[in-house]
């Protein structure tokens, strides 16, 4: 199976969208666990690095433009939720506060989860490159007036180009993207005619397009869970085998190599933490600490395990603790 992932589908995690960002680590661990075989060009590269921060500053705006103070006429006063209301909205204004300093912040260190994960699909990925002969057919195809591509942009010229020279023959090709152009005009749940028939004829295979990363991950990995990366795999396992501290506190300076983890990821981290007291009785020491409260604190609200959620919470309340003794 051969797939390509559009920039706008990465660079959606910068902005609204109902997606998971574990849905995008799903579709490059099929890759890595051979399920899957996922092309990244250096045209895609290129586009998510110059479009990243204007889609973070349009994301930004529009949730700054957002009122969070509640107006309330003045006849309401005599009403007990009157009091309530203002107070709720005092607070909302406090955490919109709160968590616009920490996004600007992690914005420009490249912090946040998703420029963790796609710092590693990057880096681990080998990007089809833009050769001269590349766009010279790119922009010949593009005067020609084909798709992909429109109003003389190549970007999407150069991607499909590279697909049809790197994906074997005979092989299908699932493109993932919101862009119109792979679509057609008449059913848009369809690929554009023109290029359905050129994959057929070239390459002797299909075209199937999705707009979103669930509905492709839906329809051919439902219910499987796959791990980014094997290593990583290896060493999460370890921590539910661990039998000594020492040992735990050097799988956990392995694993503080890997900046993403997966929510799955995650909760098989806690599992073990819980099961296995050579890693959960030291979840207060420093490097324990640090790691859990970078990887599973912030999905501690997508959590529903009822012992990893109190494991958390103990761990953080003995922090405290500490600090004020």
């Amino acid at each position: 199976m051969h797939v390509f992932i559009d920039t706008n589908i990465l660079l959606n995690f910068f902005h609204f969208t109902k997606e998971e960002i574990d849905a995008l680590s799903n579709i490059f661990a099929s890759h890595e666990h051979g399920a899957a075989t996922v092309h990244l060009t250096e045209q895609v590269c290129n586009e998510f690095s110059r479009n990243r921060e204007n889609k973070i500053k349009d994301a930004l705006k529009k949730f700054k433009d957002v009122k969070f103070a509640a107006q309330l006429p003045a006849f309401m006063k005599q009403y007990e939720e009157y009091e309530q209301i203002r107070q709720k909205s005092m607070e909302l204004q406090e955490l919109a506060k709160s968590i616009s300093n920490k996004v600007d912040s992690d914005v420009l260190e490249s912090g946040l989860l998703t420029d963790a994960l796609i710092k590693e699909i990057f880096a681990k990925s080998n990007p089809i490159p833009t050769t001269p002969e590349l766009f010279a057919k790119a922009q010949m195809r593009s005067a020609l007036g084909n798709p992909p591509g429109k109003n003389g942009s190549m970007g999407d010229a150069v991607n499909w180009i590279a697909l049809l020279g790197a994906v074997p023959g005979g092989q299908n090709l699932h493109v993932i993207s919101e862009d119109g152009d792979y679509y057609s005009t008449l059913d848009e749940t369809r690929p554009h005619p023109f290029l359905a028939k050129e994959w057929s004829d070239t390459m002797h295979g299909k075209l199937l397009v999705y707009r979103t990363l669930s509905s492709f991950l839906k329809e051919h990995f439902d219910g499987v869970a796959f791990s980014y990366d094997k290593d990583k795999e290896a060493l999460i396992d370890s921590l539910a085998e661990s039998g000594s501290f020492a040992v735990t506190h050097n799988l956990i300076a392995k694993l503080e190599q890997f900046g993403y983890f997966s929510l799955k990821e995650v909760q098989r981290i806690l599992a073990a933490a819980v099961a296995n007291n050579q890693f959960g009785w030291i979840a207060s020491d420093d490097d324990v600490f640090t790691f859990l409260r970078r990887v599973a604190v912030p999905r501690i609200g997508a959590l529903t395990d009822p012992e990893q959620i109190e494991l958390l919470q103990g761990m953080l309340g003995a922090k405290a603790a500490q600090k004020d003794g």
